[in-house]
């Protein structure tokens, strides 16, 4: 992978665009349109955006092509997010990359922030901002029927006539310089962010190996855990992003629990980023590896011995010596008397 983005990725009169801005597109025609309005506010110039739709069956595509943004648009059949960002990076002809999801959206000054800070730091090749969390008012209490724990999440509530515009209004995004360096260790404790957070080197991006396919909803989370392999994650405190939950979200916690606590076993037993006493060491643990185990202990498919073996064998592999024997005996005797479980749940409810 010799040579720089600019060398690579001309444009056709020979000047490379400053940021790439990557979107993957699968059956978002709800919200694309007022997702490219929110690069098409950016203060900052000379973009090029990308749209790649991962095989939408709804009309999308079509929006994205008739927004005033300019995309450019690329399509493939279904193959994952993790496909459709590693072929917006691959054809990125920016200095630097950036990513959006579909379905959420950056304040104005987004890119002009990160970009500014980057220039005052020409050392650095990836930067992070971060995100405030909205959901629209009426399906706040839907989400926390569903998970608690993302329908507490937002801290923003929107009509949804003029998401973009009412989140810019209310919104306090004032931040500060304060930078928060994240290396390996901090990484393998858990992601730092979202995917729509940061601005970055593309080449960076290329050498850590692009997203994981693999990895469901977590592809993001591997690519940058092996960039921090090669240089420290600087966070600055700007909270730029808006990071979307809504029902059809696929990244909510009752689904990850199982595919992200094999991946932190994954990750720190697989000989490749710590030596194996640090893997086995139990302090590589962070607040979402907690609460996920929570949220495995309290589903109903606890009931079952395969499942409760397998979370059972995850926990003695992430909490030595003890896998947490004491919460996974409670949840195992809720699981056993329903009653108890919900009675347990009702309490969480009220003091949440």
């Amino acid at each position: 992978m010799g040579g720089s983005p600019e060398a690579s990725h001309r444009d056709a009169d020979g000047v490379a665009p400053v940021v790439s801005v990557v979107v993957p597109l699968y059956n978002g025609a709800a919200w694309i349109a007022e997702t490219l309005t929110s690069i098409e506010r950016q203060t900052a110039g000379d973009l090029e955006v990308i749209v790649v739709d991962d095989g939408s069956s709804d009309d999308g595509r079509e929006i994205a092509r008739a927004h005033p943004v300019g995309a450019r648009l690329l399509e493939q059949s279904h193959l994952g997010v993790a496909v459709a960002r590693n072929r917006g990076l691959a054809e990125a002809r920016g200095r630097w990359v950036a990513f959006l999801d579909q379905d959420d959206l950056w304040h104005p000054t987004h890119l002009e922030r990160a970009l500014a800070w980057l220039a005052r730091h020409p050392g650095e090749r990836i930067v992070f901002l971060r995100e405030l969390v909205f959901t629209a008012a009426d399906e706040r209490e839907r989400l926390a029927r569903m998970d608690q724990g993302v329908g507490g999440w937002a801290g923003l509530l929107v009509s949804s006539d003029d998401t973009l515009g009412e989140l810019v209004a209310a919104a306090d995004v004032t931040g500060s310089d304060a930078v928060e360096v994240h290396d390996l260790e901090a990484m393998l404790r858990g992601p730092v962010s979202t995917t729509t957070s940061f601005l970055a080197d593309p080449g960076l991006l290329r050498l850590a190996g692009g997203f994981a396919p693999h990895a469901l909803a977590m592809d993001d989370y591997w690519l940058l855990v092996n960039v921090a392999r090669l240089q420290p994650i600087p966070q600055v405190h700007q909270p730029t992003v808006f990071y979307r939950v809504h029902l059809g979200a696929t990244s909510r916690t009752t689904r990850l629990g199982l595919p992200f606590l094999s991946s932190a076993v994954a990750l720190r037993l697989g000989g490749g980023l710590v030596d194996l006493e640090t893997g086995l060491s139990g302090r590589l643990d962070g607040s979402l590896h907690r609460h996920l185990l929570r949220e495995l202990l309290g589903a109903p498919e606890y009931r079952e011995p395969r499942f409760r073996g397998a979370v059972g064998h995850l926990a003695a592999l992430l909490w030595p010596p003890d896998g947490r024997r004491r919460e996974r005996r409670r949840a195992t005797l809720a699981a056993r008397l329903p009653w108890l479980r919900d009675a347990v749940r009702a309490v969480r409810r009220r003091g949440a």
